[in-house]
């Protein structure tokens, strides 16, 4: 079900234990009263019971998220500055003893994160139609155009950025920021949902995060696989 994005000779030279695993995925909503924003509170507050108390450092040792801030560090990022999204989210809002704000974005991103934070697995999710060609990761040679979620205007990326990119154009900067062009939105019916494998993490851990992201997607939507292969 789930095929390798493929990596630039650069890209597979320098991470060559890194894989991205993704599905093309067709969400048709289904026919019922309860949305999936609301059927999502049950497991945030799951979540909570599980972390509340802890103390940041201990989130930071866990050894799956440890995985992950290897990976920034080899791309150039600070883990200390800019965690991995699951860390960064446990710590914010999880650990506190009262869970007086949930991280909600758009439902179908919320039940990504939810699958996230459950498998300690960093996974990704955007909007399929964004896309122009295939889908890739590669470093940037600098210059290129990207315009980062939230942000106003496109500006040029520096050299060797690690990026998610397709035939036309950088979709994010791969583990860091997502991109305008791609974000979800009311609109989005079809999802690339993504999974990233880093040493230390077994394929296998990676298919069952997003097993879960699909079945809480499921909740919401009769969901139909488009594409089991990348080229």
């Amino acid at each position: 079900m789930y095929s390798v994005i493929p990596m630039s000779e650069r890209v597979q030279q320098h991470l060559n234990d890194v894989k991205v695993y993704g599905c093309l995925l067709q969400l048709s909503p289904k026919q019922n009263d309860e949305s999936l924003e609301q059927n999502l509170t049950e497991d945030w507050h799951h979540i909570h019971e599980q972390w509340k108390g802890m103390v940041k450092s201990a989130v930071s040792e866990q050894p799956r998220i440890a995985a992950y801030q290897q990976l920034y560090t080899q791309i150039g990022l600070n883990p200390k500055k800019t965690p991995p999204s699951v860390q960064n989210l446990l710590q914010r809002f999880f650990i506190k003893d009262e869970l007086d704000k949930i991280p909600t974005i758009h439902p179908i991103v919320d039940a990504i994160n939810v699958a996230a934070i459950q498998h300690l697995i960093p996974l990704g999710v955007f909007d399929a139609h964004a896309v122009e060609g295939k889908l890739r990761l590669a470093f940037t040679e600098g210059g290129e155009p990207f315009q980062g979620l939230g942000e106003s205007e496109a500006a040029a990326l520096p050299a060797d950025v690690l990026v998610l990119a397709d035939d036309a154009k950088v979709l994010s900067r791969f583990c860091y920021r997502d991109g305008e062009s791609q974000k979800v939105t009311a609109n989005t019916a079809t999802i690339w949902l993504l999974g990233c494998q880093v040493s230390g993490i077994d394929e296998q851990d990676i298919a069952e995060s997003l097993n879960t992201a699909i079945e809480i997607l499921g909740r919401a939507y009769d969901i139909e696989c488009l594409e089991q292969a990348v080229n």
